[in-house]
């Protein structure tokens, strides 16, 4: 028998079942990426709920399989990735090796680090403003709008909320600068 006619007649085995869709499709790839054809395989689910199942995102396991003669390698390198993804002491030691902390790479990442609050100061005061100019039109209601304005009450109390809304934001913008 050649070796394609032995693929095609192999079985798929189960060597792992992922918690959720994105772990399958991370273990899938690293197999891959190492040499073992991988396929992520979504359980079959009882029609009128399938869609409730997608839409609500439940945790339905996905099976992982291989062939039946990478099985073995498979599952040692899902044992691997596993359990060099959750290792905080493997991680941090990879993460010093890899970072070189000198005076040049401070500077550049508190450079980094005001460049960002600047951004998130300017990102306040714009909310400030849009929830300012969102009191006044609902204050003023433009006949522009060519909608009918709401009632007084509820009119007034959304030009109270999107003051304190903006009154809230200006003081934790304020507080931030």
């Amino acid at each position: 028998m050649s070796d394609q006619d032995r693929l095609n007649s192999e079985k798929l085995v189960e060597i792992h079942k992922a918690r959720d869709e994105w772990e399958g499709h991370l273990l899938v790839g690293f197999l891959q990426d190492n040499g073992v054809e991988a396929v992520l395989r979504e359980p079959a689910s009882i029609a009128p709920l399938d869609a409730a199942e997608t839409m609500t995102g439940s945790d339905t396991a996905r099976g992982i399989f291989v062939l039946d003669h990478e099985a073995a390698r498979a599952r040692d390198l899902v044992r691997e990735f596993l359990n060099s993804a959750t290792d905080e002491s493997v991680l941090e030691e990879t993460a010093a090796q890899k970072l070189r902390v000198d005076k040049e790479t401070i500077a550049r990442l508190r450079g980094a680090v005001r460049e960002e609050r600047r951004t998130f100061e300017f990102l306040g005061w714009m909310g400030v403003l849009f929830l300012g100019s969102a009191a006044l039109l609902w204050a003023i209601w433009p006949a522009w709008l060519k909608v009918q304005a709401p009632a007084p009450e509820y009119r007034w109390v959304m030009v109270v909320l999107l003051l304190l809304g903006a009154l809230f934001a200006g003081t934790w913008t304020g507080r931030r600068t």
